[in-house]
Formats: structure tokens, sequence, C-alpha cells
């Protein structure tokens, strides 16, 4: 399973589907029509993010069920906490978040009528230094009844930045710069800002809580008792469907919400909607589906393409979601001290064979990535070196560190082994890579233990839902290094938290995902000039610099893109992939199935 990279744009994670060359498709997979971001060479303006292309079908058919499977069960309802990917897919049905994105990378209204830009308007210079963002709110209530007000939108951004908060995922990014949120009359929510800030467009509502929902638990509390999954239907929604029950590791059960569907004039296309459980077994799940269990079985990739070959209706697309180690500094400085992390890193970098994983344990079905981890069809890509797969190199940088062959056969220093955790979830592909980095590594003289583990809650579980020692569990630390997947953001801002040191969530009140504990000044200083502009070159600039110290310190190992799959039932209609963490279900309510 990936985690994902928490975007500070209200529509989410973004990643992108269909750009350049597609690999060979396989028998009997059809790819997503998605289209692509176009590409923008350096001192060109991006291309306009309004304007989407997307008409849905009209709804031919309603009521039943619809059953999405899932491989791997949920740890949350709560956005804010949540740090996998399955919790997003979750609280898709359930939450409208001031602005959405469409399947073709076009930003769109959702809970606001427009989409606040410079160009349009709805962004104001303030003093040529701060700036006031507007949003205009559609009419609808909350499904309990309780008009959706500014109100609302005021009430989440202090809630988000109360002193009792623990484990935003996010922080408070963003949200300390606020100043206040003017009610201005007629669903008119002006936003004032204190300075610049690159990723304003949803931030402080991404999406909206409710005012009279959220006073209701204390916030110290929040991280249990707020949309807990012990009583979903205790919680306040917006979104076209919302839950009703949940069994633990089984099943999450959603109803139509009565308040959505008057508002859009129609009755739902679906009398109810099912979130069908498989843990850690996807191959399970698939076999599921083939004997009519869900309509769409979700969070499929490449590694699953060659077993479902000959079948109809899978939809694959490509997408930033990369396959990476991450590499965690602090465990490495407290076993083999500070000076030490550097050349360890490089070394493992150097003698990763990139090609033989692809190969070997993903069949040929992507292709090795370089030492970016940003895709080339980002407006702030930036060519950096390519990846050097070079074990005699990564010999000599620990022979020069002081590291030597022990009796066993592997590196010492100081009287203790280069040894190394490596941490993952338990899908075969992943395993079967481990197993191939074992041996890689055993070659230079590493000692690495290839350890899978559940992916909730042990890899992906939140500070707060797992014991502090949790074997593996990625925000405590408890690895050296971990193979996993980030969905990577479209806008520049959405891993800010991921590799500046604030985002490291060691102190309270434990917020962020920088879970290799990265802290280099210089890094910092890049994205401080990135999340602090407007002005599109020097955000480009400053992404520049970050992604020159990311492949010199090795913070990451990329290893390759993601194709995202899924098994869709023919009867299906408006199913549409959509390459952020929204995927097909971004539309939901458009989604309907002929009798």
């Amino acid at each position: 399973m990936s985690k994902r990279l928490v975007a500070l744009f209200g529509a989410g994670v973004i990643v992108l589907a269909a750009c350049g060359a597609q690999a060979t498709p396989t028998p009997g997979v059809t790819p997503a029509v998605t289209p692509g971001l176009p590409t923008v060479t350096p001192g060109e303006e991006p291309p306009d993010l309004e304007g989407t292309t997307y008409k849905a079908e009209e709804v031919g058919n309603r009521g039943g069920t619809l059953v999405l499977a899932e491989w791997q069960t949920i740890t949350t309802l709560n956005y804010y906490y949540n740090q996998a990917f399955t919790d997003s897919e979750a609280l898709y049905p359930a939450f409208l978040n001031l602005v959405d994105t469409s399947f073709d990378l076009k930003y769109v209204p959702e809970l606001s009528k427009n989409v606040p830009l410079i160009t349009n308007g709805g962004v104001t210079i303030v003093d040529g230094t701060k700036m006031d963002v507007e949003y205009n709110l559609i009419d609808i209530n909350w499904s309990d009844g309780t008009p959706i007000t500014c109100a609302d939108l005021e009430a989440t951004w202090k809630w988000n930045m109360d002193p009792a908060q623990v484990g935003l995922t996010a922080g408070t990014v963003g949200f300390e710069d606020i100043e206040s949120i003017e009610d201005a009359g007629n669903g008119k929510c002006i936003v004032h800002f204190s300075k610049f800030f690159a990723g304003y467009i949803g931030l402080p509502g991404t999406p909206l809580f409710p005012k009279h929902y959220l006073e209701t638990v204390p916030v110290a509390e929040a991280s249990s008792k707020l949309y807990p999954l012990a009583d979903v239907a205790s919680g306040v929604y917006s979104g076209p469907y919302i839950p009703t029950e949940y069994v633990a590791g089984a099943q999450l059960t959603y109803g139509p919400n009565p308040e959505f569907w008057a508002f859009k004039g129609s009755a739902a296309p679906f009398d109810e909607v099912i979130f069908k459980y498989y843990p850690d077994n996807p191959d399970g799940m698939i076999a599921g589906y083939d004997q009519g269990e869900s309509d769409i079985a979700m969070n499929l990739n490449h590694g699953d393409l060659p077993k479902l070959e000959g079948k109809q209706t899978v939809l694959e697309e490509d997408t930033f979601t990369y396959e990476q180690h991450s590499i965690n500094n602090k465990s490495l400085a407290e076993k083999y001290g500070e000076a030490d992390v550097l050349p360890i890193k490089q070394a493992l970098a150097l003698a990763t064979d990139k090609q033989e994983i692809t190969t070997k344990a993903l069949g040929g079905t992507v292709q090795p990535m370089g030492t970016n981890n940003i895709s080339p069809f980002a407006w702030y890509f930036k060519e950096t070196p390519a990846s050097e797969y070079d074990p005699d190199k990564a010999e000599q940088l620990l022979t020069d560190a002081g590291w030597a062959i022990g009796p066993d056969g592997f590196l010492q220093k100081n009287g203790k082994t280069l040894e190394l955790l490596y941490c993952t979830s338990t899908r075969p592909y992943r395993i079967d890579a481990l197993n191939l980095v074992a041996a890689q590594m055993a070659k230079i003289g590493i000692k690495v233990n290839p350890t899978p583990v559940p992916a909730q809650p042990n890899l992906f579980g939140e500070w707060d839902a797992v014991a502090d020692d949790t074997p593996c569990n990625l925000i405590h630390g408890n690895y050296d290094v971990g193979m996993f997947a980030w969905v990577a953001p479209l806008d520049p801002t959405g891993s800010y938290n991921v590799y500046h040191s604030r985002g490291i969530p060691d102190d309270p009140p434990h917020s962020g995902q920088n879970n290799t504990r990265t802290n280099i000044p210089e890094l910092d200083a890049a994205w401080d000039e990135v999340i602090s502009n407007i002005d599109l070159i020097k955000i480009r600039d400053a992404m520049y610099v970050v992604q020159d110290v990311y492949s010199s310190n090795v913070i990451e190992i990329p290893l390759f893109y993601w194709k995202n799959v899924y098994l869709v039932n023919p009867k299906l209609h408006n199913v549409t992939g959509n390459p952020t963490t929204a995927t097909v279900l971004w539309n939901i309510d458009d989604i309907w199935r002929d009798p």
C-alpha cells in the first residue's frame, strides 16, 4: 500500500496519469483515458488549472448496492490524522472539499462556487506582503440538516491551530499564516493571510468540518473520538454517501446523505455503498471480484498486472505514485554515529540494483527511476544525475569511512556490525524485492533483515493509534529502511512536511510525516522559499534546490513509478480514473449501474 503525501491544496494529493510514452498494455487491460498535464519548460507559465473537460453521463438507473473492494483496512475517518491511502478512499464519499481536482487535473469548485486565483480576482494582494482569499459557499446543509457556513470554515482553522492538537499529519503549516476568516455575507468567506502562502487554495477546509460537531469533542481527544470508527454514524458529514456502520476489518457501510441529494435535486444512484475489506489479501480480493462479490476492486497496481491477463474491464493508468526506500537518519545516527549516516546512505543507493528489482520482482511491468522523485511532467521538474549502480564504489565509500569485513563476512566498525532492518508490507512483490536487496547488500558486506509486516497497523499506524514500539512503524521511526510508495503531489507545497525538519514527528504535538527524520538547513530554507511565495518563478527555482539536495543527500532511494489498476464491473457508468488520491471515487455521486 502507499502512504500519502499530504497536499496543502484542497484537491488532496495530486498525481499524474497518461503523460508521455505509455507502456505496452497488458492483454485485457484498458488504459485509463486521462488527459495529462502538458509539459512546461523552465521559464514558462504553468498550464491553466481551470476548465475541466469532464462531463458525466446522465444517471440511467437508481437503486441497489455499490460494493467497493479494498485489501487494506482503515484506521481513521478523520482526514487530518490519516496516514494511509486507504483512509483517503474511505473519506472521499463522506466529505466535500472547498475545491477539488477533476480527472484531467483541473481544479473544480465543490463546497465553494469558485476556484480562487489571482487571475480571476479570488486572491487579492494586501500591502504587498499579505493576501486575502475569497470563497463563495454553495447553499447546502450538513448531513444533520445544519447549514454549512463560514463559521465552519473558521472553526476548522481554529481546531487545527488548537494547542491541544496531537498528531496532525500536515501539522499547522499554512494554518498558522491565517490572521482571521471573515464572514462577508451571502456565503462569501474571506480568508486573511498574514503572508503569501503557495498552498492556499483549499487549506482552510480540506475537508471542511462542522463547527457544532467539533465542539462536542475536546480537541485533545479528537484523534479517537471525532468521527470514531466504533460509532461512525455519530459523525456529521457533507458528502454524497455517509458512513452508517463499520465492522472492524470487514466492512464499512454508507447510506445516501439526504441533504446532499436534496441539494442535487435527485435521488442517489445507490441505496447503499459498501467498502468490503480483504485484510492484507489482494489475491483474495481479486478472487472475490471474479465471484461477483464487488463492483470495483480498488488499490491494485503494476505488481498485479500479470495475474489480471485476460480479465475484462481492467482500468490501468500511469501515476506520480512512486515506490522508494525511505532511510531513517535518526536510527542510523544512533546506531553508528552521525558521521557515518551519509556514507551509509550513499552506499545503499549505489548498491541497490533497481533494474534487477523491476525485472525480477515486478516482471518488467515498470521501469527504474533515477535519483529524483519529481515527475518530469511537473512544471518545476529539474534534471538530476541518473541513478548509478556501482557496488564497488559503494564498498570503497564504506572502507574509507572505516568499515572492514569481520569474521562473519559483514562489515564491522567499533565492535558493531552494519546490520539494517528493512521494513515493508506483506505484498509479495515487496517481499521479493527486499530479498533481492538483502542479497545485493550482502555483496558489499551489509547485513539486511527483510521484515514484512501488516500495512495496518504496523507500517502506517498513526502516532496515537499504535504503541511507541510497534515493529516497523514509520511514524515512530521503528525501522532503518522502509519500502513503500508515496503518492507524490503535483502541487509543489504538498510534500513540505515530509522533508522539512518541522515535519519530524518526535516532539509534541507529533505532527508531520518526516519519517526519515531529515534535518538539512539548506533543504529547510528551500522549502520555506517554496511555501512563502505565489511567484511561480521563485517557487520553481526553490524546487530546483529541493531536488538537488534530495538527490545529493540520498533522502530516499526512488525505485519506480506505479501504475494504478482497478477491476471494474462492466455494468458501471462514469467510472473515471483520477490520478489524485481521490482515485475512481472522485465522482462517486455520478457513478451508476445498469440493472
